[in-house]
Formats: structure tokens, C-alpha cells, sequence
């Protein structure tokens, strides 16, 4: 890619990746599920791009993936957005705890991200249905382990959106 892209065409480009992944998720009736838990991308692309690009660009790709949820469910309009929006913005801020090792910081983000909208979702809405915390704990461990599977491609593709290239780890002194 070219190395003369702005951060604003960089996150452009990521908010399109996240459009295109949305599209892919949900048209023409294609759910892709893996023992009848369905992938979901967009947590973390949001959480890459907050680790890879900053807060800033976390937060336009948490907006961008919180509209597309909110077009496509039923839910409190605004509420995915606002969530999105503020991983976004902490997966940015501890970026820089996560130097050299992206794909751990874009896995602990997601992680931490479809476990709050899980437990979140449960609480309000799956409580109230017949499904019971043994189910519930079940699907969110399948879709945390679909995170740590699928996290390493997604961060190499959203490492290539930021034109950045893999940094070394620091390595502090040893204490005397």
C-alpha cells in the first residue's frame, strides 16, 4: 500500500472493510456458524483498529459497526453505536500496552468486547426467554474461542489498512 495515506483514508478504508464483512455476514442469507455459534467480525475489526490506529479510528470504526448493528436489529436504537464506539476508544487507549503485540491486544479487546455484550444482552433480554446460564455460557465460550482462532488474520489485514508495520518488542533492561 501506499505509505502517503492519511489516517483518515486509512480508517475510511477499515470502515469499508467493515462494511464489506457486514455484507458478507448477512446477505443473501448466509450465516456462518461454527457448532451453531455465529462468527461475528466486526468486534474485532473495531478492536484491531483501535489497537493498530489509535482511538480515533476505534471510535469511527466502533461508530460504523454500531449503525450497521443498529440497521440491522432489533434493539434500543443508539445503544450499539455508543458501545462500539467506547471499545473502540479503549482499545485505543491501551495501545500502547500492546506494542509489538498486536494480535494479543486486537484478542484481549475482542474478547473483553463480545464478553461485556454478551453478559449485557443476557441481563436484558435472554434472561426473560427460556434459555438457560449454562446455554448462555456455552455460546459465549465458543465465541471467545472463535476470537482467539480468528484474531491473528483480522489483525494482519487491519495491520495492512494502517500501512504499519510489525514493531519489535521492547525489551526493558533487567533490574539490578
Amino acid at each position: 500500500m501506499n505509505q502517503k495515506l492519511s489516517v483518515s483514508l486509512r480508517t475510511v478504508l477499515c470502515i469499508l472493510l467493515l462494511a464489506l464483512v457486514y455484507v458478507l455476514q448477512t446477505s443473501l442469507g448466509l450465516h456462518i456458524s461454527i457448532f451453531s455459534v455465529h462468527i461475528d467480525l466486526l468486534p474485532l475489526i473495531v478492536a484491531a483498529a483501535g489497537i493498530e490506529m489509535g482511538s480515533g479510528a476505534g471510535l469511527a470504526c466502533g461508530f460504523a459497526a454500531g449503525v450497521l448493528y443498529d440497521v440491522s436489529s432489533v434493539g434500543i436504537e443508539g445503544m450499539y453505536p455508543l458501545y462500539y464506539m467506547i471499545c473502540g476508544i479503549a482499545c485505543g487507549y491501551f495501545r500502547t500496552y500492546f506494542v509489538g503485540r498486536e494480535i494479543r491486544g486486537t484478542m484481549l479487546g475482542s474478547i473483553c468486547t463480545i464478553a461485556l455484550l454478551a453478559v449485557l444482552r443476557y441481563l436484558f433480554y435472554f434472561q426473560f426467554m427460556n434459555t438457560g446460564i449454562v446455554a448462555f455460557l456455552r455460546d459465549m465460550a465458543l465465541q471467545i474461542l472463535l476470537v482467539v482462532v480468528l484474531s491473528p488474520l483480522v489483525s494482519m489485514i487491519v495491520r495492512r489498512i494502517s500501512g504499519r508495520k510489525k514493531p519489535k518488542a521492547v525489551v526493558l533492561p533487567p533490574d539490578i
